[in-house]
C-alpha cells in the first residue's frame, strides 16, 4: 500500500488580487521526485470547490517535482474574500511541507517539500 501524505496551508488575498502564486521547491533528503496531487479552494466556502490553478498557463491537478526542481503555481483567487487553502497530496513517501509566507513580490508563498 502507498503512502500518502496531505499538507495544508492557508494563502491570505490581498487587495482584491485576481491571483495567488505559489512557489513550489522539492526539497526532500531523498533525492526523489514527487508526485503531487494539487488542490486550492476558498477557507469561507462550505463545499470547498476548487479553485483554477495553472502552470505555464495550463490548467493543473497533478504534477512531478523532481529533486531541487521548482515551479510557481498561479491560483486564480478572484471570488475570494479572505484566504484561499493550498493542499499538496503527496504519493510514496514525502514528511509534508514547510511554508514560508510572502508579502512582498510577485510569490505569496514558497513551500518547500521535505
Amino acid at each position: 500500500m502507498s503512502k500518502k501524505n496531505v499538507s495544508r496551508c492557508a494563502i491570505p488575498v490581498r487587495n482584491n488580487k485576481r491571483y495567488v502564486y505559489v512557489k513550489m521547491k522539492n526539497n526532500n533528503v531523498q533525492q526523489k521526485p514527487r508526485k503531487l496531487t494539487i488542490k486550492a479552494y476558498d477557507k469561507d466556502s462550505e463545499t470547498k470547490e476548487a479553485l483554477p490553478i495553472y502552470y505555464n498557463d495550463q490548467l493543473i491537478e497533478t504534477d512531478t517535482l523532481a529533486f531541487e526542481e521548482e515551479k510557481i503555481y498561479k491560483i486564480d483567487v478572484a471570488n475570494v474574500k479572505r484566504k484561499v487553502v493550498f493542499e499538496a497530496t503527496q504519493f510514496k513517501g514525502g514528511s509534508g511541507m514547510s511554508v514560508s509566507s510572502k508579502n512582498k513580490g510577485a510569490v505569496n508563498a514558497e513551500i518547500g517539500i521535505k
